[in-house]
């Protein structure tokens, strides 16, 4: 099984009107917590890193955080399948960016100290 680089993205929570969790996921796993707390109470910010994940054990590792009847509504009950797919596409936005990146900051380096 190979490994798969996918972003963490900064999320925060509004759970009601004094409580806010802040909490970092991928951004496949924004669905679930929209889900759960409604689409005005999910709020994305900015990327906060690049993690490896084996994209099939993705569908186990939600199933025990949010339990398999969450994950199997959101995602389908289709042995994560619909769920490894998602995770490949985050990972090759995340390549997207970086190659713009790498681009960006190779101009910076050969700029003249």
């Amino acid at each position: 099984m190979s490994k798969t680089q996918v972003p963490l993205m900064h999320v925060t929570i509004r759970r009601d009107a004094n409580t806010i969790t802040p909490v970092t996921v991928p951004p496949y796993e924004l669905t679930m917590l929209r889900q759960m707390f409604g689409k005005e109470n999910v709020s994305e910010g900015e990327q906060a890193s690049v993690i490896e994940v084996e994209s099939t054990n993705e569908y186990e590792r939600l199933s025990a955080k949010y339990g398999q009847a969450k994950v199997a509504k959101v995602f389908g009950d289709d042995e994560g399948e619909r769920l490894t797919e998602l995770v490949e596409k985050a990972a090759v936005k995340a390549q997207k960016a970086a190659a713009k990146g790498e681009k960006g900051d190779k101009s910076a380096e050969k700029a003249p100290e």
